[in-house]
């Protein structure tokens, strides 16, 4: 293995950054560009500045409104597309891939929020403007604005965002889901954070919980990270897989991080979508296609950084222009296989699951006898979790009217509720929990977990109560949250508490947990419900 010292000159900076189009000139260049990648990160107002001259100066760019942050900060929806495409209907219909683009929700994981620019400029007036024939891109220009002026992890309320797919307490990602996801229903999303190790130039994960549809799972796997991993390799760099050095059983290897539907690229697979997490890391180092680990200057790691996530994102747009058809069926088929299973009953829903090695490869590992610190070993690769226990998937669930609070989280995460018109008879598998514990307190929320044990019931519905079907295309996150023994559910963050007590003298040994599941088709007087209006989204009408 040999040792060199890499420098990246001015010149290059440039010749890898600006559009070649023949009205190139007219376009903006981003603050990093005029400080030449030496300033840190692009401060928010001069992010902004360039966005709207993108805007301004380009008919295949628009901009809408999300929300507002509460530093005040307003939160933009950015589409680019070669027709004047503006409304997500208009852009399903178009039947071209439609990408979501939402970088840096850590406030100090900055700088997918500069490559994000220096792409988009390639989309619209650049090498990359022929894949808008088959692309629709949109993204904003942080998640995170509040956070990333002051390098904080949180947005202002205190929330790291990225925690925040399924509670949906922070404005930010509650427009990101009720205004986004659920009504443009792209078709890819890219995640980007700025994290990883060294000395890989970008890493990357899918969505990996076994909960998610397993062909929407695998396609990224198959078809986008290799060509990431080439792209990278042609410029003399090198990616892997998210996230680093993990120990499982005593053993040495690399591994994934957790994967509850509460993160952005996991809530994007049980949604029917291709969820995607690039990592950037410090790059101090890089290890070329030869395999030489190579020093980076300290002024130019910011620049490597930002090539790291230019090269995955264009990569990601590229399969996604050239497979449309391919991916569109498998969005599409994802959404009506969760429909059918949910109709009729069929498939298992998984409550635990385990991670284990996909197998032996080669990985460059910290190394403290090497001289830089890393060396290539053969180990195991610890990506695949596997369910270890599951249950049979009902066709509904029940909830009482006790349970009326969290009926609007539900209608904002696209998931149809009726209520019942009359009392009736349900046959139905109600849980009783026999111990209610506090696992943690995160994000305000002191997070619960229970033991439950299962019996079969014929309940005396009262009119008022709820019923969730599951033969809907949220079907897979419905499942999720309904089932008390999931790690990401009704009961994990605390909607329950008012009816499931932790044990004390005065508590009852069993308490009915209140979903039940409803195992067969049944005669129901029900009537959808829907919020009450767009200001008061904790009311509903029938």
């Amino acid at each position: 293995m040999q040792i060199r010292h890499i420098a990246a000159s001015a010149a290059l900076v440039t010749a890898l950054t600006i559009p070649s189009a023949s009205f190139a000139q007219e376009l903006p260049r981003t603050w990093q560009e005029q400080e030449n990648f030496r300033s840190g990160p692009t401060p928010f107002e001069p992010l902004m500045d360039f966005w709207f001259e993108l805007d301004r100066v380009s008919e295949l760019v628009s901009m809408q409104p999300l929300t507002t942050t509460l530093g005040g900060r307003d939160l933009k929806l950015i589409v680019i597309a070669e027709d004047p495409i503006v409304s997500p209907q208009d852009a399903i219909r178009s039947g071209k891939t439609i990408v979501f683009v939402a970088p840096s929700v850590h406030g100090g994981e900055v700088s997918p929020k500069e490559s994000f620019q220096l792409v988009a400029r390639e989309l619209v007036g650049g090498d990359l403007r022929h894949l808008l024939e088959d692309i629709i891109v949109i993204g904003t220009p942080l998640t995170n604005p509040d956070g990333g002026e002051v390098r904080r992890r949180t947005n202002d309320a205190g929330f790291d965002m990225n925690r925040d797919y399924v509670k949906l307490e922070s404005q930010e990602i509650g427009a990101y889901v009720t205004q986004v996801m659920t009504e443009w229903t792209p078709d890819i999303h890219v995640d980007g954070h700025h994290g990883g190790s060294d000395p890989y130039v970008i890493t990357y994960q899918g969505t990996l919980n076994p909960a998610a549809d397993d062909q929407l799972r695998r396609w990224p796997y198959e078809n986008i990270f290799p060509r990431i991993q080439e792209a990278v390799m042609e410029e003399d760099y090198r990616a892997f897989d998210y996230s680093g050095v993990r120990t499982q059983d005593g053993v040495r290897g690399w591994g994934s991080t957790s994967v509850e539907p509460r993160k952005h690229h996991v809530y994007t697979g049980l949604t029917n979508s291709i969820g995607i997490l690039l990592e950037t890391p410090r790059n101090s180092l890089r290890v070329t296609r030869e395999g030489e680990v190579q020093e980076i200057p300290l002024d130019e790691v910011y620049y490597h950084q930002v090539r790291g996530g230019v090269l995955a994102l264009t990569t990601i747009l590229e399969v996604a222009a050239e497979r449309r058809e391919e991916i569109r069926e498998l969005t599409t088929g994802s959404r009506m296989r969760a429909i059918e299973a949910g109709h009729n009953g069929t498939g298992e829903v998984v409550l635990d699951y385990e991670l284990t090695s996909r197998g032996t490869e080669p990985v460059w590992m910290p190394d403290d006898d090497a001289e830089m610190g890393y060396s290539l070993e053969n180990v195991p690769v610890y990506l695949e979790w596997v369910p270890t226990r599951t249950t049979s998937r009902p066709v509904g669930y029940l909830l009482p009217t006790a349970m009326a609070s969290v009926v609007p989280i539900l209608l904002d995460h696209d998931i149809a509720v009726y209520r019942f018109r009359e009392a009736t008879t349900v046959d139905a598998e109600v849980y009783y929990a026999t111990d209610v514990r506090t696992e943690s307190y995160f994000q305000g929320h002191y997070l619960k977990e229970v033991d439950v044990v299962k019996e079969s019931e014929s309940l005396e519905v009262q009119e008022g109560w709820f019923y969730v079907p599951t033969a809907q295309s949220m079907g897979n996150l419905i499942t999720y949250l309904m089932e008390p023994e999931t790690d990401d559910n009704l009961i994990t963050w605390g909607w329950t508490d008012h009816i499931l007590r932790e044990p004390n003298d005065g508590q009852p040994a069993r308490q009915r947990v209140p979903m039940m599941r409803v195992l067969d088709h049944q005669d129901m007087s029900v009537v959808r419900v829907q919020h009450y209006n767009g200001f008061q989204r904790n009311l509903f009408y029938r």
